[in-house]
């Protein structure tokens, strides 16, 4: 089992690392969005700011960031209720975007969501001190 959570605190880092990376380099191609306007609108309104496509947004690079230092915790090992808690956020809002705009893109971010949730329900004694 040790191996088993090893390899999910290992894949999630290593996911959210790639994709915070990403949100600074762009070296992966976007979602496809044909067919879903909203999604492709709201997408680049969260990457780019102003009228012209040329801006870099703010959002991306928080969300990016935030990924990095998760990831790189995860993958370290250090501080993992903190990494886990600061993951919720932004998983549910991943989970919310395809949902609500790009349904076909819906399983990367479920399973981000999912694995974060065993996460934290294994690491469950480390937050009860928040719920007393």
């Amino acid at each position: 089992m040790k191996i088993f959570h090893t390899i999910l605190y290992a894949g999630l880092g290593l996911m959210l690392l790639s994709f915070g990376l990403n949100k600074f380099l762009w070296f992966m191609p976007d979602f496809d969005f044909t067919g879903f306007p909203e999604a492709d609108h709201l997408f680049k309104s969260l990457r780019f700011s102003g009228h012209e496509p040329t801006g870099k947004g703010y959002i991306m690079n928080m969300v990016g960031g935030s990924e990095v230092i998760i990831g790189l915790l995860l993958i370290l090992r250090k501080w993992i209720p903190l990494a886990l808690v600061m993951l919720v956020p932004i998983s549910i809002n991943i989970v919310a975007f395809h949902l609500f705009v790009n349904l076909p893109n819906l399983g990367p971010a479920l399973l981000v969501a999912i694995v974060n949730g065993y996460l934290i329900y294994r690491n469950w004694n480390a937050y009860k001190g928040m719920f007393n």
